[in-house]
């Protein structure tokens, strides 16, 4: 079945959204607003459907041809790589409010005066930690998009050159899925994998150089605002250094309190990036993180300070009784605080929260959340640090009421 429908907007997850003749919602992957494109139907419900774009009858300015071919031929992994970059980041910018008015239920003039659209990083190069997964034939590739099949490949146009240039040497067995990881300040490169049920742990990737740093307790350093960062392959890290350090500042910007806070919280702190960075000046800090592997790296990070590394769940951390905590920062994975964790880091009273937010949908919940316990969001920033996707990251003021 097919439809020609004119979206008007994009939306969270990346598609665009467009209205039939019946005013039924049609949710395109591949069209731009503004633009008349036929739509070949994949699904359908009784209020919705979802479709891919067939043919683009009329064209945005701000369509563009992707430069990577293997996007052309159905790469799954850079879907808005046909969206011009600065039309990227504005897009993911009227998500992000359209999210805030939708979700989090405030009002359109005020989430107008409380987005701001930040910076983003350079659209190719960027990423200094990929995933490629063994195809079909000892190849690697990444998956197309909609399917689990696997597109081979042999470059990849948003990766850093080291990276990219690694990918023809190796073999992978089918299925298994490859962690590669590198640093800009020495160029070391690590890799991980994880054994898939059913296969033995010998012989599933080959081609790996020497020099390459395997297995989940091998590590890089990397030179992070100044600092010397220990990450091992099992720890989180953001897309690049140049993606860390735009998240930094504009941190830094969203808490001026970092100069002069005696006790600061860097919740979901993994390896200590804001720890290291951010509050350096904070006298004492306690972070909070569930990896086993990124509060290793932490304590590594930050040692010779007065820093607290608590291995848990956020939402199970109950600050000490007495303790004067100035502020929070909490940088959670997509699903965001909830309830366990905004009920864990008001109980503590700190003022202000600064809520860094990889998913526009989880940042409106929350801040549903933190309004209940008294908190308003004062300046959202918005920063693209995953160009070519539809992944948005903000950096939110809260201050209590």
């Amino acid at each position: 079945m097919t439809l020609t429908v004119r979206p008007d907007r994009l939306v969270a997850g990346g598609d665009a959204m467009a209205r039939d003749v019946d005013g039924r919602v049609v949710f395109v992957r591949g069209a731009l607003p503004g633009e008349e494109v036929e739509v070949a139907i994949e699904s359908e419900k009784k209020d919705f459907a979802r479709g891919v774009v067939g043919e683009v009858l009329e064209v945005s300015p701000d369509r563009i041809e992707p430069q990577c071919y293997h996007r052309r031929a159905g790469c799954g992994g850079c879907g808005w790589m046909h969206v011009e970059p600065l039309a990227q980041l504005e897009a993911k910018t009227e998500i992000v409010r359209e999210s805030l008015r939708r979700i989090g239920r405030l009002d359109s003039e005020l989430v107008d005066g409380l987005v701001d659209m930040g910076d983003a990083v350079n659209p190719f190069r960027y990423r200094t930690t990929i995933r490629v997964v063994g195809g079909p034939d000892g190849g690697l590739g990444f998956r197309e998009e909609g399917t689990n099949t696997v597109l081979p490949v042999n470059s990849c146009d948003v990766a850093n050159l080291v990276l990219s240039d690694l990918l023809p040497q190796l073999t992978i067995a089918p299925g298994v899925e490859v962690t590669l990881r590198t640093s800009i300040s020495t160029g070391v490169v690590t890799a991980r994998w994880t054994k898939p049920k059913g296969k033995s742990g010998t012989g599933l990737v080959s081609g790996i150089p020497e020099e390459v740093h395997i297995g989940d307790r091998a590590f890089l350093t990397e030179d992070v605002d100044g600092r010397e960062l220990r990450v091992s392959a099992g720890s989180f890290f953001q897309s690049g250094v140049e993606a860390a350090e735009l998240l930094i500042d504009a941190v830094r910007r969203a808490a001026p309190e970092l100069a002069t806070a005696s006790h600061a919280v860097d919740a979901y702190g993994g390896v200590g990036l804001f720890a290291a960075t951010a509050m350096a000046d904070v006298a004492k800090v306690t972070l909070i993180e569930s990896s086993k592997s990124s509060c290793f790296d932490a304590e590594h990070n930050l040692a010779g300070r007065d820093v607290n590394v608590v291995r848990g769940e956020v939402g199970n951390w109950v600050a000490p009784e007495g303790a004067k905590i100035d502020l929070v920062v909490a940088d959670p994975a997509r699903p965001g605080l909830g309830k366990p964790g905004v009920n864990a880091l008001v109980t503590a009273s700190p003022a202000p929260i600064i809520l860094v937010s990889c998913d526009p949908v989880s940042l409106a919940r929350d801040t549903t959340l933190l309004a209940a316990a008294g908190y308003q969001p004062e300046r959202v920033e918005v920063l693209d640090l995953f160009p070519q996707t539809h992944h948005v990251e903000t950096v939110t003021r809260f201050t209590h009421s």
